[in-house]
């Protein structure tokens, strides 16, 4: 009986060993990497795995045996805590940082001052402007096209629509309500024919409305009439009928 006691004595203080899955080689368990998809790895193996991959700047760094199964879709990570457990260099885990770091973030380089700067990443990839988030900087820019953005300017549009829409509001310019081709006045009368070809849209230039689309002289002076004879914003009826610009 005393015997049986110290073997089961001796059985709970002797070491287990493990098998490495990558070297395969036998050894103690307190030597053992145990990763979050529960594969069993040897500190060397584990540490050559990872030095090779932050060297590469590879991220995430994957488990090795995860990675060499044919149908696994979904292979365990290397994670931080693990990276400072294993024993690599201040240079090295300085490069696991920066790769950790770079998930959440993404560089953003300011075209005015010429600087680069770490910014979120989901704000980065929501934001329609971007902003320099320098102090001495805040240049406004359009990430779609790079166009600088001033302050107090009309709402940007990347193809100039909506800069051109303010500066017609601004001299009360109208758009021919067919086409929507922009029209300027610069004499003559209210009645308005598009310039565009093949639009052949008449409208009132006092109040934008559409008075006929047609390229048959009589019904155009009909529309005209009837439009002149019940439009509010037309003050001389008699120059209605006088063609238009």
């Amino acid at each position: 009986m005393q015997l049986r006691d110290q073997m089961q004595a001796l059985a709970v203080t002797t070491p287990h060993n493990f098998s490495c899955a990558i070297c395969m080689e036998e050894q103690p368990v307190d030597n053992s990497v145990y990763l979050e998809c529960n594969h069993l790895i040897c500190r060397a193996c584990t540490r050559g795995h990872v030095c090779s991959k932050i060297e590469e700047h590879r991220f995430p760094v994957l488990c090795p045996v995860c990675m060499a199964e044919p149908n696994n879709h979904r292979p365990g990570a290397i994670s931080g805590f693990l990276v400072q457990q294993i024993g690599v260099d201040e240079r090295q885990y300085a490069i696991w940082e920066d790769m950790e770091l770079s998930q959440l973030s993404v560089l953003l380089h300011c075209r005015q001052c010429r600087r680069s700067v770490s910014v979120d990443k989901e704000e980065h990839e929501e934001s329609r402007l971007l902003s320099c988030p320098l102090p001495d900087c805040n240049h406004i820019w359009c990430k779609a096209c790079q166009k600088s953005i001033t302050v107090g300017d009309p709402p940007h549009s990347c193809d100039g629509a909506s800069e051109l829409d303010h500066l017609m509001k601004q001299h009360g310019w109208k758009y021919c309500p067919n086409c929507k081709t922009p029209v300027q006045r610069d004499g003559g009368c209210s009645h308005m024919t598009c310039i565009s070809p093949g639009c052949n849209t008449h409208f009132c230039y006092a109040c934008g409305e559409h008075i006929v689309r047609s390229a048959l002289r009589g019904e155009i002076q009909n529309a005209i009439s009837v439009h002149y004879s019940v439009c509010k914003l037309f003050d001389f009826p008699d120059e209605a009928l006088g063609g238009g610009e």
